[in-house]
């Protein structure tokens, strides 16, 4: 008696939806096909083989998404990760468009809180750039730039000072000291006090990290060289700068150090400080006395009369 024959497919069982999405994901290649192969006309391998790391996060996406849901495959397709585009990344390309937006966002924040908000402040800023730029001119540096800049503030009518804030150590941030202006404009009416102004003559500069993305790039060309505003403006600038910087350090993958933490930038201008009390005025020069007339020459002027034979 003759075997029927048996159709091998029909006794094959039917495959999973992972080991089609597997399939689908990782084509199956033979061990000659493995073996290194030099690249015809200079071009390289643009897919690279993926890692055990990306097939434990296709079995896990699986999972989560469970074996009867309709859009499992799609989902874990969606959430395949970059090893399979072999972690082609550039530096213009900082990262999803979610990252990007926020860091768009970030800068049009700072470049609404860089402004002066007052004919005051606007006013006292055109001195100050200019009185820096005289004295950089110079070639004064930090400490002495600040002493010099209060001097022509003051020689131009108003009350400013060398600040120093100094903090101390706590779980959140590091111990340290920072040295800028204040000036204490006049009050606008009887009853209300006078208006301090902060003056930091390096501002963009302290908000500076190591391999800036694109995007904080951005930010920083937002943040003014030379601040000048109130403590209110400047904690909303320092948070969100301080925000930007730590997005960008996580981007690449480096550690946000103690001293560009929002706790420690706030502690530079918005902590306790003492400021030095401006030198008194110089006493004025005294005028030149006109030498007094003797006697004789007012006895004299005062006869009148001819000489003698």
């Amino acid at each position: 008696m003759r075997a029927a024959q048996i159709d091998p497919s029909a006794a094959a069982p039917p495959r999973s939806r992972f080991k089609r999405l597997f399939e689908r994901q990782v084509p199956r290649v033979s061990p000659a096909e493995r073996l290194p192969a030099a690249p015809a006309g200079g071009e390289k391998d643009e897919l690279s083989e993926p890692s055990s790391l990306c097939l434990d996060g296709m079995v896990r996406s699986f999972l989560e998404d469970g074996v009867g849901g309709g859009g499992g495959e799609r989902g874990a397709a969606a959430r395949c990760c970059n090893c399979f585009h072999a972690g082609d990344t550039s530096d213009d390309e900082d990262g999803p468009a979610s990252a990007d937006a926020a860091a768009a966002d970030i800068a049009e924040t700072i470049k609404g809180l860089v402004h002066c908000a007052s004919l005051r402040e606007r006013n006292l800023l055109a001195d100050v750039s200019t009185q820096v730029e005289r004295h950089r001119a110079s070639g004064a540096r930090k400490r002495d730039l600040l002493r010099l800049l209060a001097e022509s503030l003051r020689a131009a009518g108003h009350d400013a000072a060398v600040c120093l804030s100094r903090w101390d150590k706590s779980s959140s941030h590091l111990a340290g000291e920072h040295a800028y202006l204040d000036v204490l404009l006049p009050a606008g009416s009887d009853r209300a006090e006078r208006e301090r102004v902060l003056v930091d003559v390096d501002f963009r500069s302290a908000f500076e990290v190591a391999r800036p993305t694109k995007a904080y790039r951005a930010v920083l060309q937002r943040l003014p060289s030379v601040f000048v505003g109130r403590e209110d403006r400047l904690r909303l600038l320092v948070a969100a700068a301080a925000d930007a910087a730590r997005a960008s350090l996580k981007k690449r993958g480096l550690h946000l150090p103690p001293w560009r933490k929002p706790e420690y930038m706030r502690a530079k201008w918005l902590s306790p400080y003492d400021r030095e009390t401006p030198p008194p005025p110089p006493p004025p020069l005294p005028q030149p006395q006109q030498p007094e007339a003797s006697t004789g020459e007012l006895a004299g002027d005062g006869e009148g009369g001819a000489p003698s034979a």
